[in-house]
């Protein structure tokens, strides 16, 4: 659904003087020809209160009317403070009931006092101020609560703290983040109630400032980040992902200090990381914004206003990777050139770019996620060796996913990706067959726990002189050199492949397409004893399948190719049909 635009052009808009000004009767015949449009109306009907509580004319913002322009049916959206969104919606939401017979629908509030209070000011506030044209006959008020109206076409609004029975077409929940991570039973409620209660076909509109790198809120938006991240076309129980930073809202500017911006060298750091994240040039009264605000929010700076995604969700731990960094490697993430849905056994692909194919991944299969998809941004070339990092997981439904990454020999670029739930043993065909399409890759699996029943089967199936072999020095017979297949990550070895990746980070030589790669690099912390990985809740088979992946890179015997010069990548090639 999106505003037909074209349909009314701004040229036919009231002015916020004739709204005001316009006795009734002139008021509607300056509205009547216009009525059938739903964004005409929510830019020229209804009036709310702003921040100092004055009556103003409500009008889309740039970000609100990016967002109703660029809406899906199940909408997730993390934004900075303050850019009006619970608002819009609310709007959107009355406009909806009010002009549309027998919809059903729900707004979730933190609490009961804030239930009332988003009734009375942004529900009940601008239905009272409406020409009292628009309020008779199917739009009248049938019955009235503190938390809920009802009309005469049969549609109704309510505002509570969750909905469980009955069926709703629009559902709003406001600050979800905060819910999460004040409320968790209510916020499970939500989850299994509130949005199964949304039919098919219908809107939800989950907004929130974020609350922590955990709970569902961050679960839901990591999830929709990088769905929108694979290309791959949304079905209609999927959630979109909108992201809107601090910039976004015009407001947000500062004079200029007379003497000109000082900047300390990590606050310039910082600010050119912002322009090569998001493709934007700051502007000194914006960055002069930014720096007074910083010294009254301090730590929650970033939560509360932030520039990019990842950095709105704060960790809980001191990051292993710098942020600055991250979020120029952010900035070069883009979309695979291919998905596919890839057979273990048999290897077989099936292109899923531009498709919708629920049964591919099982009749159960509900909504899209990249989990299980292979995401290729280069195919093979004859001419580049390539590496393969890989960490197993037991493949449980809500346990660790297993992850492989691509890397290119020549400068360590991310050419495919893979990651999901799947058993140990056929994780290792998974290998076999990525590896063998990528010119015999040079394969190395996380040997800990479960990579032992990965790298047992793999050895059977895949060129043993390709498959990372380890020097151990036997305990109990220092003189007798014993090789093991896979790599040992220790509290030795972890240190290695970290510092190494950080080197890369640092220099923004990591190669790093893949968005989901630096979202888990995001949250992959320091715990209070020192020890690295993933913050509670979170996972961390990303970061080390992509790390593993850079260290065989370095370790990969060299292959003889057969010249020097790389061969064009043919997009007519088998694997792009």
């Amino acid at each position: 659904m999106q505003p037909k635009l074209a349909k009314y052009p701004k040229s036919t808009w009231l002015t916020p003087e004739e709204r005001f000004e316009l006795d009734e009767v002139e008021l509607l015949e300056r509205c009547e020809p216009y009525l059938d449009c739903w964004w005409w109306r929510i830019n020229n009907l209804y009036i709310i209160a702003n921040e100092k509580g004055q009556e103003v004319l409500f009008r889309c913002r740039i970000a609100q009317t990016v967002l109703f322009m660029t809406m899906w049916f199940l909408n997730i959206i993390l934004k900075a403070r303050q850019l009006g969104f619970s608002t819009a919606i609310q709007v959107f939401i009355l406009d909806h009931a009010m002009f549309n017979d027998n919809r059903q629908c729900g707004v979730i509030a933190q609490g009961k006092d804030e239930a009332g209070a988003i009734f009375s000011s942004k529900i009940l506030y601008p239905y009272e101020r409406l020409p009292s044209w628009l309020k008779t006959g199917k739009r009248s008020v049938k019955s009235k609560t503190g938390t809920g109206i009802k009309f005469n076409n049969d549609s109704w609004i309510r505002v509570a703290v969750s909905f469980r029975s009955g069926t709703l077409q629009v559902l709003h929940v406001s600050e979800y983040g905060k819910i999460c991570a004040n409320y968790p039973l209510r916020a499970d409620e939500v989850q299994s109630g509130s949005l199964n209660a949304v039919h098919e076909g219908s809107y939800i509109f989950i907004e929130s400032t974020a609350e922590g790198a955990s709970g569902n809120f961050f679960d839901m938006s990591v999830d929709a980040m990088e769905l929108l991240a694979s290309g791959l076309m949304l079905g209609p129980q999927d959630f979109k992902f909108h992201f809107y930073p601090w910039f976004d809202d015009p407001k947000y500017v500062a004079p200029v200090p007379p003497g000109g911006l000082k900047l300390s060298k990590e606050k310039a750091k910082y600010f050119k990381a912002v322009d090569k994240a998001n493709g934007v040039t700051l502007t000194d009264e914006q960055i002069s914004w930014y720096i007074g605000k910083e010294r009254n929010q301090k730590g929650k700076m970033k939560q509360e206003y932030p520039s990019t995604p990842m950095e709105a969700f704060l960790t809980s731990g001191r990051k292993v990777f710098d942020s600055d960094d991250l979020m120029r490697a952010e900035g070069r993430c883009v979309k695979p050139l291919i998905v596919y849905d890839i057979e273990p056994y048999t290897g077989k692909l099936k292109k899923m770019n531009g498709k919708v194919d629920l049964s591919a991944k099982g009749g159960d299969k509900l909504a899209q996620s990249t989990l299980g998809y292979l995401l290729i941004w280069e195919l093979p070339d004859d001419n580049e060796d390539y590496a393969i990092g890989a960490d197993v997981a037991e493949g449980l439904e809500h346990g660790d996913r297993s992850s492989l990454d691509v890397v290119a020999s020549s400068d360590g670029r991310q050419v495919a990706h893979w990651f999901g739930l799947i058993d140990p043993k056929r994780f290792a065909h998974i290998n076999k067959h990525i590896g063998l399409m990528y010119n015999k890759a040079y394969i190395g699996v996380e040997r800990n726990n479960h990579g032992h029943a990965t790298l047992q089967e793999l050895v059977d199936i895949y060129p043993t002189s390709r498959i990372y072999t380890e020097e151990h020095i036997d305990r109990e017979d220092t003189d007798e050199e014993t090789r093991k297949v896979g790599w040992h990550t220790s509290a030795q070895s972890k240190p290695i492949l970290t510092s190494g990746l950080d080197e890369l980070l640092t220099h923004d030589k990591d190669g790093i397409v893949w968005r989901g790669t630096v979202n888990e690099l995001n949250t992959f912390v320091y715990d209070k004893k020192g020890r690295m990985g993933a913050q509670p809740g979170g996972f961390d088979d990303q970061v080390m399948s992509y790390a593993i992946a850079q260290e065989m890179r370095v370790r990969m015997p060299k292959r003889l190719i057969k010249d020097n010069t790389p061969a064009p990548h043919n997009p007519n090639s088998w694997m792009a049909r």
